[in-house]
This record gives C-alpha cells, structure tokens and sequence, in this order.
C-alpha cells in the first residue's frame, strides 16, 4: 500500500513526491544547491536526467499527443545529425553533451507536461508557496553579506548567486514572478489580507535584487495578467480599477516617504531603471549583450538553418578571453544562444511552444490559473533577451499546456487530490461527516 503525505491542501504519494522532488524541484538552481551545493555535481545531475527523460519519451512515444510526438521527432532528427556529425568529424558518439542539454527544454517542456497529465499534477499554488519559501531559506543560509552596494564577490563556486552583492542570481529571481502574480490574483478575487502582504513580500524581494531583467518581466507579466483577465471577464472592471488606482496611491505614497527619508535610495534605483530604457548604456551589462549580438549574428547569418553546432565549441570567444577555451561561447542571451549553436531551426523547436502561448493569450475561455502561467510563461520571451532561461522555467511552461489542456473546475481553492484518492459521498452530507 502506497503511503500518503499531505503538502498544504495537497495530497501525493510516496512515488509522486520522488517524481515531483527529482525531475521538477531539483531543476531549480537555489533549490538543487541546499541538497548538493557543488555546481560540478548538479551539472552532471541535470545532463544524466536530461538523457533519462528524452529516453523515458522515446519509450512512451505512443502514449504521447499528436504535436508532442511531432516535437519530439523533430528535436530526434536534429539529435541523430548531431551524432553523426560527431562520428564524422570528431570520431566520437557525442563530441559536446551542452549542445544537446541546450536542446533538451523542448523534451523537458513535454515531460512535464506529460507527468502532470498522468498524474494530475495540479501543483500552481504549491509552486507559489515552494518559491516563497526556499527565497527565505536560502537567504537565512546565505543571505548574511546582501546589500545594495553591488559589491563583486569573488568565489572559487558561483553556482545559483550572482557573484555580487545582490547574492541570487536573476534567473532565480526571475521565478519569484510566479508568487508575484498568484497572490496578487488571490488578492484581487478574494480580498484576502495575507494575500496582499505576500504579494508584497514578492515585489520587494525583486525591487531589492536589483536585477532590471526582472523588473522588466514583472512589469510585462502583469500587464499580460491584467489584459487576459479584463478580456475573459473573470474580474469586474470596477474592482481591477479600484485595485489599480490604490496600488498607484500606495506606490506614491511610497515613493514620498523614501524620498523624504532616503533621498539617495530613490536615486539609485532611478540610475538602476534608467538602464532599462538604455540598454547600450556604456559599461552596462546591456551593452555586452548588444556586443555579443552585433559580433555573433553575422556569423548565425553564414550557417542559418542548423548553427555551428560542435564548431561552435572548437573557436575562441571573439569578445573575451577569461573562458577556458573549447567551453563554449558562453552567452547571456538565450535566443542567441539558439541561434549560434542550433540555428534558426533550433530557434523555432525551443520557443514554438511560447508562440502557441502568445496565441492562446488571446483567447477568452481562459481560467485563472492558465492566465497566470501564461502570463509568466510569456514573459520568458523578454528575459531571453538578457539571460538564456533556467530549465525549471520549461518545466512551468510544460505546466501551463497541462493547465490548458485540462477541463477547468468551478472552485479554483479546491483540494487538489488526485481521482484515485477522491473520496466520492452524497450530496447534503453534513460537514462533520466530510
């Protein structure tokens, strides 16, 4: 007999939670570095799961979707070139294991979304709370030496921090934006106290890390919230104004109170947004960015259709030289990263699903748990523009075409137990007996 352990309002087997733990929790960089904080270890975690699970779909490509086996024949072709391009020229199965982890986000998208399917892994509110509490405790571990100051900290293993002062790094940063809209979403529908200082908690949190590629897809996923929210009608128009007109009020009413107290403070994240309006700021990080592309797009335009794959790794980094050579170009934007290594195939196959999402965004038979996980999932595409996206990032995408696919219920604050453990009784049972 399967044992059952309760997470908040969840139920899940012992099975299910080493799925959840091992294949979805552990993807995430601050999460999988309290379990083994060695970055060399959890990168040859991630690479042997990576061929786990793209062997696991191949074995069930029956059980998939039509479009999931379509992408997963695809991404297979570009795999088998890849290998006999090895054999070919370098005389080996698999010359560079990354190009295929590079790749790997479309397999991970649809393994996710197929465990979810399988499963009924309903897991959006748990995923909000998971990410609220590993930010604190990984800030009670290692959060002693934040400050604004942006200080450089060197470190023999950067792994999940920033390599400054600011501690995480922005693609950890980054996830916050899925609590950030669930509790501003429960605030909103149920008026709920707790929720509003949550979702408080949320934007301070980004506000304090300092990382404007976050600011800016906050700010994008918002607005993509408040717009699918206002065209499917799941929120009265004066109530989304009244919410809107206060939050303006109390961002005024902050903005005065910091300006009387810490005039300097203002200043300085005015100097920090100022740079998302500039981002070839000189000396900025943007203007590296825009570097790369300047350098790295002619050379995508001479191999268009499938990139420079394994060549890729063999040249030096035309930019910099503090990489050890034969490690790749190390990009910090992940459509380039496609581009360069995959071409624009590679490009189509990895981002194919968020374009679909784009669409989707448009509909108006949306429930609220998909308009959250579209609106963050979109706003993806506008943080690849500064930083190629973690891999747990896939996995919510592959939660949100579960979430899409699924038949909407009419009481989101259910409990969401899985068929097999549900418990059916009559209706007009007295409370007490439930």
């Amino acid at each position: 007999m399967d044992y059952l352990i309760r997470i908040t309002k969840y139920e899940f087997t012992v099975k299910e939670i080493g799925l959840l733990f091992f294949t979805f929790f552990l993807m995430e960089n601050t999460f999988s570095w309290l379990v083994m904080p060695n970055s060399n270890i959890i990168l040859m975690y991630e690479k042997l799961l990576s061929l786990v699970i793209y062997a696991f779909l191949i074995f069930k490509f029956k059980d998939l979707q039509r479009n999931e086996m379509v992408y997963i024949g695809l991404m297979s072709f570009v795999v088998i070139k890849l290998i006999f391009e090895s054999m070919l020229d370098y005389g080996n199965v698999f010359q560079q294991l990354t190009l295929f982890t590079i790749l790997f986000p479309v397999a991970y998208t649809i393994f996710v979304k197929y465990i979810c399917r399988t499963f009924n892994f309903e897991i959006l509110e748990l995923l909000a709370q998971f990410y609220l509490l590993l930010y604190v405790v990984f800030m009670l571990c290692y959060g002693a030496g934040f400050s604004f100051s942006l200080e450089q900290v060197n470190m023999d293993d950067y792994g999940p921090f920033s390599g400054d002062s600011r501690i995480i790094h922005a693609r950890s940063i980054f996830m916050m934006i899925i609590p950030l809209i669930w509790y501003f979403d429960q605030f909103l529908r149920h008026g709920k106290l707790w929720s509003f200082i949550l979702f408080l908690f949320c934007v301070t949190i980004i506000i304090i890390h300092q990382h404007r590629s976050v600011w800016a897809s906050s700010i994008f996923s918002m607005g993509l919230y408040f717009f699918m929210v206002l065209r499917n009608n799941l929120v009265p128009i004066s109530r989304l104004v009244r919410t809107i007109f206060s939050g303006l009020l109390l961002i005024s009413l902050s903005v005065f109170i910091i300006a009387q107290a810490f005039p300097e403070m203002l200043n300085f994240f005015s100097d920090r947004f100022s740079e998302i309006l500039d981002p070839l700021k000189e000396n900025g990080t943007g203007k590296f960015r825009a570097d790369q592309r300047d350098v790295y797009f002619p050379m995508v335009l001479e191999r268009p259709f499938f990139g420079w794959t394994f060549e890729g790794f063999d040249m030096k980094n035309p930019l910099v030289d503090w990489w050890p050579e034969k490690t790749g170009q190390h990009f910090h934007e992940g459509f380039m990263e496609m581009l360069f290594y995959h071409g624009f195939f590679g490009l189509i196959l990895k981002y194919a699903y968020l374009i679909y999402l784009a669409f989707k965004a448009w509909s108006k038979n949306l429930d609220q748990k998909s308009i959250i996980l579209i609106a963050f999932s979109l706003s993806g595409l506008l943080f690849s523009l500064n930083y190629v996206l973690p891999l747990i990032y896939w996995g919510v995408v592959g939660l949100c075409l579960f979430y899409l696919e699924r038949k909407p219920t009419n009481d989101d604050e259910e409990s969401f137990r899985k068929p097999e453990h549900i418990v059916i009784m009559p209706k007009n049972v007295p409370d007490n007996l439930n």
